[in-house]
């Protein structure tokens, strides 16, 4: 008889919120500096493009100096528009426990999960992954992780190679969507896991170094067209899926086998 291991993952994943207060107009200062004559904008709102919604223009009106100034030891964000940079930054796992089932020798199983980035004022961002230790059973046991196909398409914890062989065993994950890493060519490309209790650095699932809007206008020397605005419009959110893999041999001991997954995002700006 086969022998069946029945696996699960545990997902730690965690959520950074980061705000920013809200400041008021008023005089302030300090041992070290002073702020005069705070200011009150008459009004500021979003107007979005009727036609398509595919722009959006905000304003202030009343700011006496709208923009953002900066000194040695200080930054001054001034005008309605800065809002944006108070909004939190979010990081959430679909699933934090996934349940890869009876797996049987040579017969891969899967099972995928969603990361949901909402980046907020962030202006970049990282999502680093790691385990706790390989898949072991109760008796400490261990599902190796995978090298992938092996020869020249060995993989490692920072570069994806192609497991598609059914007699190449261990424990890895595969990543498609937004912002992950170019090694990840398509769905049979796979790595193992970085091991943190073996002091390996955590590696990166997703990334964006500009998360920002790009707007800046095409140059148009006609004095009665608008120019047209040739950023992409910023979108909030940004997913991936990560998909583990799981294949034992037939010299596998059955039992259940487990380990915790540690998902880190850190934003920048």
């Amino acid at each position: 008889m086969k022998p069946r291991v029945l696996s699960s993952v545990i997902l730690a994943g965690i959520v950074l919120f980061v705000g920013i207060s809200a400041v008021h107009a008023v005089n302030m200062d300090s041992g070290k500096y002073k702020i005069q004559f705070g200011n009150l904008n008459i009004g500021g709102a979003k107007m979005t493009d009727p036609a398509d919604s595919t722009y959006n223009l905000t304003s202030t009106l009343g700011q006496t100096a709208a923009g953002q100034f900066q000194s040695n030891g200080f930054i001054v964000k001034a005008g309605f528009q800065y809002i944006y940079t108070t909004i939190p930054f979010t990081f959430s796992v679909s699933n934090t426990h996934v349940d890869l089932g009876s797996v049987m020798p040579n017969s891969p199983v899967t099972s995928p999960i969603t990361l949901t980035v909402s980046f907020g004022g962030a202006g970049q961002y990282v999502v680093t992954a790691g385990e706790e230790g390989p898949m072991k059973n109760f008796s400490g046991f261990p599902v190796t992780d995978t090298a992938c196909n092996g020869g020249i398409d060995t993989c490692t914890e920072t570069l994806a190679k192609p497991w598609t062989s059914s007699a190449a065993y261990g424990f890895g994950y595969s990543m498609t969507g937004t912002d992950v890493p170019a090694d990840f060519a398509d769905a049979t490309y796979f790595r193992p896991f970085a091991d943190l209790l073996a002091a390996e650095p955590p590696a990166t699932v997703m990334q964006s170094t500009n998360v920002t809007e790009d707007t800046t206008p095409t140059p148009n020397p006609s004095p009665t067209a608008a120019p047209v605005l040739t950023g992409t419009p910023r979108q909030m959110t940004h997913q991936s899926t990560l998909t583990f893999r799981m294949n034992v041999s037939p010299l596998q001991a059955t039992g259940n086998y487990q380990t915790v997954i540690h998902f880190v995002a850190t934003p920048s700006f």
